[in-house]
């Protein structure tokens, strides 16, 4: 992932932050993702995390392009699959809700190679339905 640095004011205070953003080859994978049937949110979020060990949520949303509640209903989905982890982390600074951490349980690979086990199997049945169609037809 290709890092830029942003400038946060917090406070009237300067802070400095380096944000990653998703360079070609993550939108590549996302893209891929989608054309496997994998909603827009969700690749874009397993692509983040297969180039970076873990991420925030706040980073998710930021090298994502995604908002709060999207990347939370991706994690909801990406968790069901056992395909990501969460950590929570307190704030160093401040109060307030702890901070959620995730990372890919499941390799990249072999998330595609269950993509595929799924795609294969709804080929199947689609010439299956062709095939019987031209039967009644």
């Amino acid at each position: 992932m290709k890092g830029i640095d942003l400038y946060l004011e917090v406070d009237n205070l300067m802070k400095e932050s380096s944000i990653q953003v998703m360079g070609e080859h993550e939108h590549e994978i996302a893209e891929l993702l989608q054309d496997l049937g994998l909603p827009k949110i969700i690749s874009r979020t397993i692509s983040c995390l297969s180039s970076m060990e873990e991420m925030t949520s706040r980073e998710l949303e930021a090298a994502a392009d995604v908002r709060q509640p999207e990347v939370s209903a991706a994690m909801r989905v990406l968790r069901a699959n056992d395909w990501v982890s969460v950590r929570e982390e307190k704030k160093k600074i401040g109060k307030g809700r702890p901070v959620k951490i995730y990372r890919l349980n499941t390799p990249l690979l072999e998330i595609v190679k269950a993509l595929e086990e799924v795609n294969a199997t709804s080929n199947i049945d689609s010439m299956n339905d062709i095939k019987r169609l031209r039967e009644l037809a």
